[in-house]
């Protein structure tokens, strides 16, 4: 039986795995990644270790924060992380992080992807487009040379987002790791 659950669970986080191939959208179709939680911690708390959080891992407090309003318990961050695509180095993003008595809400936003030889490209449904234009490729075509390079072509655009969903995620796991970590 417990041989049983296991492989359930593997097999399912495989499948949520897998499906990390699309950003996730909001209503303007450009990619938006948001976390809530909880931790049992005043407003004023949660806000001072969000401030925390900010310098430890974006270094330089000033230079990342671009608004905050400790009374409100609001800190706007826009940053620069880095990530491994076909296209960019960086994704450049905005995030804010809300923070009430006993919950916070944190949202990255207006994500752009940035390299040394390329202009700024805002982030959203361009890229799953892509993903979907590339697995109709894959299906439709009947030329075995062909087929497999759009197979290629389809693998690195999925981890391409891929990439960036984990650079993303990444980063509110590690906030709120802090926030909770910082609880006791």
């Amino acid at each position: 039986m417990k041989y049983l659950s296991l492989i359930l669970l593997l097999s399912f986080s495989h499948l949520a795995y897998c499906q990390q191939s699309t950003l996730p959208l909001d209503e303007l179709k450009q990619a938006t990644y948001t976390d809530k939680s909880a931790p049992q911690k005043s407003r004023a708390a949660l806000y001072k270790s969000a401030q925390t959080w900010v310098t430890r891992t974006f270094g330089n407090f000033e230079n990342a924060v671009t608004s905050q309003d400790p009374q409100a318990g609001t800190l706007v961050i826009n940053t620069y992380t880095p990530v491994s695509t076909s296209l960019y180095d960086y994704i450049r993003f905005d995030m804010t992080i809300i923070c009430n008595d006993n919950q916070y809400e944190a949202r990255i936003n207006k994500l752009d992807g940035t390299a040394q030889h390329r202009t700024p490209a805002r982030l959203g449904s361009t890229e799953n487009d892509l993903v979907a234009e590339k697995e109709m490729a894959v299906k439709t075509e009947s030329n075995r040379k062909k087929r497999a390079e759009a197979e290629l072509a389809l693998e690195r655009a999925k981890a391409d987002n891929q990439n960036i969903n984990n650079a993303m995620y990444k980063l509110l796991a590690s906030l709120k790791e802090y926030m909770v970590q910082s609880e006791n």
